[in-house]
This record gives C-alpha cells, structure tokens and sequence, in this order.
C-alpha cells in the first residue's frame, strides 16, 4: 500500500504533525487501515533523509515542542508520479482455497467438492454480511471513502465466488473424462 505517497497527499495542504497525520489517514483516507504512530513516525524520518519532507520544530507554550512536516517540491514530484502511474495490480496467486484444491485432488479420501461448497457458504456469508454493511453504510450517509471500500470488498467477494463456481465447472469436466 502506498503509505508513503497517501502521507505526502495529506501534506499537500500544509505543514502536519505527524500524531495528525495519522488521525488524517485513517479518518479520510482510509477507514479500515489502522497505522501504528512507529509507522507513522519511520515513514516521516525517511521520506525526511530522502528529501520528500521537510521538519520544522514548533514552539508550544503549555506542551512539549512539536514538530510538523512539510512537503518539499521533491515530495511534490513523488506524489504526482504516484498519482499519474497505473497501480501495479495485486495478483498474488498464493491462494489457501487453490492449495486445498490441489491437496483434495491428490488425497484418495478428499472430494475437492466438499472443499469448494465450504469456501462457497463461507463467501456467500460474507457476501452477505458485507451487502448488509453497505446498505448500513448507505442508510447512515457514510462518507465516500468508506462506501467506495465496501464495494470494492463487495466486488472481490463477487469474483471470488464466481471463481468457485468455474473452479466446480473445471473438476466437474475432468470427472467426466
């Protein structure tokens, strides 16, 4: 995920303290994406030794000294390359549903399946369950960012249980032959 380049948007604005930053992402950004403040603060002190940000230390009276950072015009140009390149997509083929696929096909006493109606009831239970978020979601007018990553999860979901389907279609031929 591009942690980095999503905390040089949020710099776009202005100078940010980084406890801020954090809030930011994970209230604007992304909703279902918990950063740690050690994840946070790393990611400030490279971008930092990298020349994407700047730091200033700003004096507070009642509390200890804060520093903000600053997008740097290097940082500007990071982030406008990030944004102008396509994202490479995930297609990790590391599957656990695939490998139990291939462990039932080579075990005499599996029936691959069974493997394939118990990952089917389990996506269609989530794909409910996610359905009924989104519509949750829609009732109680959440924000963009929260509805555009429900349906995203809906849609892999889809796919997932579409993938089943033809995976049943490809070992229901092969019983054939």
């Amino acid at each position: 995920m591009g942690i980095k380049q999503a905390i040089l948007g949020l710099l776009s604005d202005g100078p940010v303290h980084g406890y801020d930053l954090k809030t930011e992402f994970e209230d604007q950004l992304s909703p279902t994406t918990k950063l740690n403040f050690g994840q946070v603060y790393t990611t400030l002190d490279r971008m930092k030794r990298d020349g994407l940000v700047g730091q200033e230390v700003v004096t507070q009276t009642e509390r200890p000294d804060k520093k903000v950072y600053a997008l740097t015009n290097a940082g500007r140009k990071e982030l406008e390359e990030w944004l102008t390149e396509p994202t490479k997509l995930d297609l990790d083929l590391r599957n656990e549903t695939f490998l139990k696929l291939m462990v039932a096909r080579r075990v005499d006493w599996a029936d691959p399946k069974r493997v394939l109606a118990v990952e089917r009831r389990a996506c269609l239970s989530q794909l409910h369950e996610m359905t009924q978020a989104r519509a949750k979601a829609e009732r109680d007018g959440a924000p963009v960012q929260t509805m555009l990553l429900l349906e995203l999860a809906l849609l892999r979901l889809e796919a997932f249980a579409k993938w089943l389907e033809r995976c049943e279609a490809v070992l229901s031929q092969e019983d054939a032959q």
